[in-house]
């Protein structure tokens, strides 16, 4: 049974009308015509408003491989969203209009590809792991991660005490980038521990 007959289905179990479950959700009937027809496909939180309002879980309406690429999509920009950060510390000293612009793009980036965190939620409720986690869980351990991280950070740290001047933008850079790592092998390594 494809997605959009499943939507049916529950809709019908439910005895729900379609403007019932539009004025409920927020999503147009029209939206939610399309879906049940197979024309269009309803996004990762458009089918979390669904299951939220139906009392069900996420994994009860759609499967994991049927969202796997959209929330491999959203997780790629989400991790990308440092970038910025790590370049405005660059432009820091020249013209903090550019740091201040750059900050702000990293949060739009965030903002859209995360919805405000429920993403985090989402990905939990379908056993799904962020690529960049996977990845790093694949390639490195749990030691050579925290010394890569650590190191990061202190040679970022000693590259803006020895010469703030010339090399206090690029320290800071360093410093970011160490922060973030420590921060990304914590959550691979040790966020979920019992």
């Amino acid at each position: 049974m494809d997605l959009g007959e499943r939507l049916k289905d529950i809709r019908d179990d439910k005895d729900i009308s379609i403007q019932e479950l539009a004025a409920n959700t927020k999503i147009s009937a029209d939206k939610l015509y399309n879906f049940e027809i197979n024309n269009e496909k309803p996004n990762v939180f458009q089918l979390d408003k669904l299951a939220q309002f139906y009392n069900l879980s996420l994994s009860d309406i759609v499967n994991k491989e049927e969202v796997e690429k959209e929330l491999k999509i959203r997780s790629w920009i989400a991790n990308s969203m440092i970038i910025p950060a790590i370049f405005s510390f660059k432009f820091m000293d020249e013209n903090n209009y550019i740091s201040i612009f750059m900050i702000f793009i990293m949060y739009i980036i965030g903002f859209y590809s995360t919805h405000f965190g429920k993403m985090t939620r989402i990905m939990e409720q379908l056993q799904f792991e962020n690529p960049m986690a996977k990845w790093i869980r694949s390639k490195l351990t749990r030691v050579v991660s925290y010394t890569l991280s650590v190191a990061l950070l202190l040679s970022g740290v000693l590259l803006m005490i020895i010469n703030f001047d010339k090399l206090g933008a690029f320290g800071a850079m360093l410093l970011d980038a160490g922060i973030v790592a420590v921060l990304a092998s914590v959550m691979v390594w040790d966020a979920n521990k019992n």
